[in-house]
Protein backbone atom coordinates (compact mmCIF):
# COMPACT_ATOMS: atom_id res chain seq x y z
CA UNK A 1 0.00 0.00 0.00
CA UNK A 2 1.12 3.54 -1.08
CA UNK A 3 2.34 5.67 1.79
CA UNK A 4 -0.36 8.18 2.12
CA UNK A 5 1.22 11.65 2.59
CA UNK A 6 0.60 13.73 5.99
CA UNK A 7 -1.65 16.27 6.73
CA UNK A 8 1.36 18.57 8.33
CA UNK A 9 5.14 19.41 7.67
CA UNK A 10 6.99 20.90 10.12
CA UNK A 11 10.50 22.25 9.15
CA UNK A 12 12.91 22.68 11.93
CA UNK A 13 16.62 24.40 10.64
CA UNK A 14 19.14 23.21 13.23
CA UNK A 15 22.50 25.49 13.77
CA UNK A 16 24.37 25.83 17.39
CA UNK A 17 21.62 25.56 19.36
CA UNK A 18 22.47 22.43 22.02
CA UNK A 19 21.44 24.36 24.86
CA UNK A 20 17.59 24.43 23.59
CA UNK A 21 16.98 21.85 20.92
CA UNK A 22 15.45 19.12 23.26
CA UNK A 23 12.86 21.73 24.99
CA UNK A 24 11.65 22.33 21.31
CA UNK A 25 11.54 18.98 20.10
CA UNK A 26 10.06 17.31 23.23
CA UNK A 27 7.41 20.16 22.80
CA UNK A 28 6.56 18.95 18.87
CA UNK A 29 6.68 15.29 19.40
CA UNK A 30 4.14 15.77 22.18
CA UNK A 31 1.94 17.29 20.02
CA UNK A 32 -1.64 16.34 20.11
CA UNK A 33 -2.09 15.96 16.44
CA UNK A 34 0.19 12.64 15.29
CA UNK A 35 -0.23 12.87 11.32
CA UNK A 36 2.31 15.13 10.90
CA UNK A 37 6.29 14.44 9.35
CA UNK A 38 9.36 16.55 11.29
CA UNK A 39 12.17 17.57 8.93
CA UNK A 40 15.54 18.87 10.74
CA UNK A 41 17.97 20.67 8.49
CA UNK A 42 21.32 20.51 10.02
CA UNK A 43 22.62 23.51 8.25
CA UNK A 44 26.20 22.29 9.65
CA UNK A 45 25.82 22.80 13.49
CA UNK A 46 29.07 23.48 14.79
CA UNK A 47 27.51 21.84 18.29
CA UNK A 48 26.20 18.74 19.51
CA UNK A 49 22.79 19.79 18.23
CA UNK A 50 22.08 16.68 15.68
CA UNK A 51 23.53 14.68 18.62
CA UNK A 52 21.32 15.50 21.10
CA UNK A 53 18.03 15.23 18.38
CA UNK A 54 19.09 11.46 17.59
CA UNK A 55 19.20 10.88 21.11
CA UNK A 56 15.52 11.84 21.07
CA UNK A 57 14.72 9.97 18.15
CA UNK A 58 15.57 7.15 19.79
CA UNK A 59 12.96 7.87 22.73
CA UNK A 60 10.06 8.42 20.08
CA UNK A 61 10.05 5.85 17.69
CA UNK A 62 6.47 6.51 16.16
CA UNK A 63 7.41 9.97 15.21
CA UNK A 64 7.65 10.73 11.41
CA UNK A 65 11.17 12.59 10.81
CA UNK A 66 13.89 13.21 8.58
CA UNK A 67 16.91 14.82 9.31
CA UNK A 68 18.87 16.40 6.09
CA UNK A 69 22.60 17.17 6.46
CA UNK A 70 23.19 20.43 4.47
CA UNK A 71 26.92 20.06 2.59
CA UNK A 72 27.69 23.52 3.86
CA UNK A 73 26.26 26.49 5.72
CA UNK A 74 23.58 28.44 4.46
CA UNK A 75 21.71 29.97 6.20
CA UNK A 76 18.35 30.33 8.19
CA UNK A 77 16.13 31.36 4.84
CA UNK A 78 18.03 28.53 3.09
CA UNK A 79 17.69 25.83 5.35
CA UNK A 80 13.86 26.53 5.32
CA UNK A 81 14.13 26.42 1.58
CA UNK A 82 15.55 22.36 2.28
CA UNK A 83 12.67 21.57 4.52
CA UNK A 84 10.00 22.87 2.18
CA UNK A 85 11.80 21.27 -0.96
CA UNK A 86 11.36 18.05 0.90
CA UNK A 87 8.05 17.95 2.77
CA UNK A 88 5.10 16.25 1.95
CA UNK A 89 2.16 17.92 3.85
CA UNK A 90 -0.77 19.59 2.70
CA UNK A 91 0.43 22.35 5.22
CA UNK A 92 3.59 23.64 6.41
CA UNK A 93 4.63 24.89 9.67
CA UNK A 94 8.27 26.63 10.47
CA UNK A 95 9.83 26.50 14.11
CA UNK A 96 13.28 27.76 14.86
CA UNK A 97 15.12 25.81 17.09
CA UNK A 98 15.54 27.47 19.78
CA UNK A 99 12.07 28.09 20.35
CA UNK A 100 8.70 25.92 21.41
CA UNK A 101 5.15 25.08 20.74
CA UNK A 102 1.85 24.65 23.01
CA UNK A 103 1.05 20.85 23.09
CA UNK A 104 -2.19 21.89 20.50
CA UNK A 105 -0.09 24.32 18.43
CA UNK A 106 -0.81 21.96 15.52
CA UNK A 107 -4.20 20.44 16.07
CA UNK A 108 -5.39 24.19 16.63
CA UNK A 109 -4.19 25.45 13.19
CA UNK A 110 -4.87 22.64 11.23
CA UNK A 111 -8.33 22.30 12.29
CA UNK A 112 -8.98 26.24 11.74
CA UNK A 113 -7.23 25.89 8.48
CA UNK A 114 -9.73 22.83 7.29
CA UNK A 115 -12.77 24.81 8.78
CA UNK A 116 -12.12 28.30 7.29
CA UNK A 117 -10.46 26.62 3.96
CA UNK A 118 -7.65 29.01 4.41
CA UNK A 119 -4.73 28.77 3.37
CA UNK A 120 -2.62 31.11 5.77
CA UNK A 121 -3.86 30.28 9.62
CA UNK A 122 -1.99 33.12 12.26
CA UNK A 123 -1.69 32.65 15.88
CA UNK A 124 0.01 34.97 18.79
CA UNK A 125 3.33 34.18 20.66
CA UNK A 126 5.02 34.59 23.72
CA UNK A 127 8.39 36.46 23.67
CA UNK A 128 10.57 34.62 26.36
CA UNK A 129 13.18 37.28 27.87
CA UNK A 130 15.68 36.09 30.62
CA UNK A 131 14.17 37.75 33.42
CA UNK A 132 10.14 38.09 32.16
CA UNK A 133 7.47 36.92 29.26
CA UNK A 134 5.50 39.43 26.87
CA UNK A 135 2.31 37.91 24.77
CA UNK A 136 2.02 39.64 21.55
CA UNK A 137 -1.42 39.65 20.29
CA UNK A 138 -2.19 39.97 16.21
CA UNK A 139 -4.86 42.40 15.34
CA UNK A 140 -7.42 39.97 12.59
CA UNK A 141 -7.96 42.05 9.76
CA UNK A 142 -9.38 41.25 6.22
CA UNK A 143 -7.06 39.67 3.67
CA UNK A 144 -6.13 42.92 2.05
CA UNK A 145 -5.86 45.38 4.90
CA UNK A 146 -3.39 42.11 6.68
CA UNK A 147 -1.57 42.15 3.40
CA UNK A 148 -1.11 45.87 3.37
CA UNK A 149 -0.15 45.78 6.87
CA UNK A 150 2.56 43.18 6.25
CA UNK A 151 4.25 45.55 3.47
CA UNK A 152 3.79 48.46 5.16
CA UNK A 153 5.86 47.02 8.40
CA UNK A 154 3.16 47.54 10.42
CA UNK A 155 2.11 43.99 11.53
CA UNK A 156 5.40 41.37 12.47
CA UNK A 157 6.14 38.99 9.34
CA UNK A 158 7.35 36.28 11.05
CA UNK A 159 6.83 32.78 9.35
CA UNK A 160 6.75 30.59 12.23
CA UNK A 161 3.44 31.60 13.70
CA UNK A 162 1.65 30.82 10.45
CA UNK A 163 0.93 27.50 9.18
CA UNK A 164 0.89 27.56 5.42
CA UNK A 165 -0.85 25.79 2.81
CA UNK A 166 2.13 23.92 0.82
CA UNK A 167 0.97 24.90 -2.56
CA UNK A 168 1.65 28.74 -1.96
CA UNK A 169 5.23 27.11 -2.06
CA UNK A 170 5.07 26.97 -6.11
CA UNK A 171 8.14 27.28 -8.59
CA UNK A 172 8.61 31.16 -8.64
CA UNK A 173 8.84 31.37 -5.25
CA UNK A 174 12.04 32.90 -4.00
CA UNK A 175 13.78 32.44 -0.41
CA UNK A 176 16.35 35.19 0.26
CA UNK A 177 20.43 34.15 1.03
CA UNK A 178 21.04 36.04 3.75
CA UNK A 179 19.43 36.31 7.36
CA UNK A 180 18.30 40.03 7.55
CA UNK A 181 14.76 40.41 7.20
CA UNK A 182 14.32 36.92 5.44
CA UNK A 183 10.95 36.51 7.21
CA UNK A 184 9.15 39.77 5.48
CA UNK A 185 10.21 38.13 2.31
CA UNK A 186 8.63 34.86 2.69
CA UNK A 187 6.07 36.02 4.23
CA UNK A 188 4.94 38.96 2.02
CA UNK A 189 5.38 36.01 -1.11
CA UNK A 190 3.02 33.55 0.32
CA UNK A 191 0.47 36.42 1.63
CA UNK A 192 0.04 37.39 -2.00
CA UNK A 193 -0.74 33.77 -3.09
CA UNK A 194 -3.39 33.84 -0.09
CA UNK A 195 -7.01 33.46 -0.82
CA UNK A 196 -8.39 33.32 2.50
CA UNK A 197 -6.56 34.05 6.03
CA UNK A 198 -7.46 33.19 9.32
CA UNK A 199 -6.95 33.79 12.87
CA UNK A 200 -6.59 32.24 16.20
CA UNK A 201 -6.63 34.22 19.22
CA UNK A 202 -4.27 31.94 20.73
CA UNK A 203 -0.30 32.25 22.02
CA UNK A 204 0.53 28.94 20.77
CA UNK A 205 4.01 29.50 20.68
CA UNK A 206 7.08 30.95 22.35
CA UNK A 207 9.88 32.84 20.65
CA UNK A 208 13.17 32.71 22.58
CA UNK A 209 14.09 36.15 23.04
CA UNK A 210 17.63 35.88 25.02
CA UNK A 211 19.06 33.63 22.99
CA UNK A 212 20.21 35.79 20.09
CA UNK A 213 18.55 33.65 17.50
CA UNK A 214 21.42 31.26 17.41
CA UNK A 215 20.11 29.66 13.81
CA UNK A 216 21.26 33.33 12.11
CA UNK A 217 25.25 32.57 11.66
CA UNK A 218 27.34 35.59 12.53
CA UNK A 219 27.31 38.12 9.68
CA UNK A 220 29.83 40.63 8.70
CA UNK A 221 28.32 43.74 10.78
CA UNK A 222 28.95 46.18 7.56
CA UNK A 223 26.73 43.76 5.17
CA UNK A 224 23.51 44.06 7.89
CA UNK A 225 21.93 47.18 6.74
CA UNK A 226 22.54 46.49 3.40
CA UNK A 227 21.11 42.84 3.16
CA UNK A 228 17.99 44.51 5.28
CA UNK A 229 17.39 47.34 2.75
CA UNK A 230 18.39 44.70 -0.23
CA UNK A 231 15.12 42.22 1.16
CA UNK A 232 12.62 45.27 1.74
CA UNK A 233 13.46 46.26 -1.91
CA UNK A 234 12.49 42.37 -3.35
CA UNK A 235 9.70 42.83 -2.30
CA UNK A 236 9.19 46.50 -3.01
CA UNK A 237 10.35 45.89 -6.92
CA UNK A 238 8.48 42.46 -7.15
CA UNK A 239 5.23 44.36 -6.45
CA UNK A 240 6.01 47.17 -9.26
CA UNK A 241 7.09 44.76 -12.07
CA UNK A 242 3.77 42.56 -11.39
CA UNK A 243 1.32 45.56 -11.02
CA UNK A 244 0.13 43.79 -7.96
CA UNK A 245 -3.51 45.43 -8.07
CA UNK A 246 -3.97 43.70 -4.65
CA UNK A 247 -1.91 47.06 -3.43
CA UNK A 248 -2.55 50.74 -2.87
CA UNK A 249 0.18 53.31 -4.08
CA UNK A 250 0.05 54.78 -0.68
CA UNK A 251 1.14 51.25 0.71
CA UNK A 252 4.34 51.81 -1.96
CA UNK A 253 4.96 54.93 -0.57
CA UNK A 254 4.55 53.64 2.99
CA UNK A 255 7.20 50.83 2.13
CA UNK A 256 9.59 53.27 1.03
CA UNK A 257 9.32 55.99 3.92
CA UNK A 258 9.65 52.89 6.39
CA UNK A 259 12.64 51.55 4.34
CA UNK A 260 13.98 55.21 4.73
CA UNK A 261 13.22 55.74 8.39
CA UNK A 262 14.61 52.58 9.06
CA UNK A 263 18.04 53.17 7.03
CA UNK A 264 18.30 56.46 9.44
CA UNK A 265 17.87 54.88 12.82
CA UNK A 266 19.92 51.86 12.44
CA UNK A 267 23.23 52.63 14.71
CA UNK A 268 25.54 50.47 11.54
CA UNK A 269 26.15 53.96 9.68
CA UNK A 270 29.82 54.08 10.86
CA UNK A 271 30.74 51.02 9.05
CA UNK A 272 29.64 52.18 5.71
CA UNK A 273 31.85 54.76 3.61
CA UNK A 274 30.13 57.78 1.89
CA UNK A 275 30.39 56.23 -1.76
CA UNK A 276 27.99 52.82 0.23
CA UNK A 277 26.06 55.66 1.97
CA UNK A 278 25.06 57.21 -1.64
CA UNK A 279 24.66 53.91 -2.96
CA UNK A 280 21.86 53.18 -0.25
CA UNK A 281 20.35 56.70 -0.48
CA UNK A 282 20.22 56.32 -4.09
CA UNK A 283 18.68 53.59 -4.29
CA UNK A 284 15.85 54.40 -1.52
CA UNK A 285 15.21 57.69 -3.05
CA UNK A 286 15.16 57.28 -6.85
CA UNK A 287 11.70 55.80 -7.17
CA UNK A 288 9.86 58.98 -5.63
CA UNK A 289 9.34 61.31 -8.71
CA UNK A 290 8.72 58.91 -10.87
CA UNK A 291 5.33 57.14 -9.41
CA UNK A 292 2.56 58.32 -7.88
CA UNK A 293 2.94 56.90 -4.61
CA UNK A 294 0.73 58.55 -2.18
CA UNK A 295 3.22 60.78 -1.14
CA UNK A 296 2.93 64.25 -0.28
CA UNK A 297 5.48 67.07 -0.73
CA UNK A 298 5.98 67.20 2.93
CA UNK A 299 6.44 63.28 3.06
CA UNK A 300 9.02 63.20 0.25
CA UNK A 301 11.13 66.35 2.11
CA UNK A 302 11.05 64.64 5.40
CA UNK A 303 12.23 61.59 3.69
CA UNK A 304 14.86 63.02 2.08
CA UNK A 305 15.52 64.84 4.96
CA UNK A 306 16.17 61.40 6.66
CA UNK A 307 18.80 60.48 4.06
CA UNK A 308 20.51 63.39 3.71
CA UNK A 309 21.43 62.59 7.84
CA UNK A 310 22.20 59.48 6.83
CA UNK A 311 25.26 60.58 4.36
CA UNK A 312 26.10 63.27 7.12
CA UNK A 313 26.94 60.72 9.83
CA UNK A 314 30.73 59.58 10.72
CA UNK A 315 31.91 57.04 8.15
CA UNK A 316 34.97 54.28 7.45
CA UNK A 317 36.70 54.96 4.44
Amino acid sequence: MDRVDPKVSVVVPIYNVEKYIERCVRSLFGQTFKDVEYIFVDDCTKDGSVAILERLLGEYPSISATIIRKEKNEGLPQARKTGVENAKGEYILHVDSDDWVEPDMVEALYNKAISDGADMVCCNWVEEYDDHTKEITLTPKPYNEHYESLLAFEMPAYVWCRLVRRSLYDQDFTFPTNNMWEDYVITCQLMKRCKQVSFIPRSLYHYLRSNGKSICNSEDVKNILRQEINNIFFIYQSILSERDLKVKSPTLGRMLFAMGWHAVRRNLFKNFSNAEKRMLVDGITHQLPQRNLGFTIFKQIALRLHMQCFLWLPHKE
